[in-house]
């Protein structure tokens, strides 16, 4: 394997491994009894804090090493929507989410999917936007805040979780007609 080669595969994987983080985000919510342990959050937050390292990290090692492709601008986005819906279902699954937030994700990422799609066939552009960034932060951080959520519950009241849930969705609804509109 040339050098190239080497580091083109070292980008992807750090692109894909936010799926199996994901994957082990919900095994670890969805075998653990509540209340959570103090380990579970631990972990649990370990394993987000990862996922978001290398959202960040990718594309700018691809920039770094000479090794930005048309596979890897696909893969990121993939990789990013797969494992937030498994992050969101799984917290949805346990009570720390509204069920609407996967759901609002998931349409917001297929729509796009679809629309970029659409977009590269002619010949528009179809990188990223500001909202699609705020987005995916606004999602990480209120992943952690929602795991840690039976913590600061009691003293905060049962309106974390809506709360947090709803500026989830809105900021994903914004960020999908953000997408749709014309570029001017």
């Amino acid at each position: 394997m040339s050098a190239a080669s080497g580091r083109y595969v070292l980008v992807q994987a750090v692109t894909l491994v936010r799926i199996p983080l994901a994957i082990a985000f919900s095994a670890l919510l969805l075998s653990s009894q509540k209340p959570f342990s103090p380990t579970v959050l631990i972990v649990g937050s370990g394993l987000l804090v990862l996922s978001e390292i290398t959202d960040f990290l990718d594309g700018q090692l691809a920039r770094r090493l000479g090794v930005v492709s048309e596979t890897g601008a696909m893969l990121d986005p993939y990789s990013d929507s797969v494992s937030r819906l498994i992050v969101y279902w799984s917290l949805a699954s346990v009570g720390l989410a509204l069920a609407f937030v996967p759901l609002v994700m998931a349409i917001r990422d297929v729509t796009i999917a679809y629309c970029r799609i659409t977009w590269v066939r002619q010949g528009k552009s179809v990188s990223a936007k500001w909202s699609g960034k705020i987005k995916a932060a606004v999602q990480g951080v209120c992943a952690f805040l929602l795991l840690w959520s039976p913590v600061y519950r009691g003293p905060a009241g049962a309106w974390v979780v809506p709360a947090l849930s709803w500026l989830v969705i809105a900021v994903t609804v914004y960020s999908a007609i953000d997408y749709l509109r014309p570029k001017s």
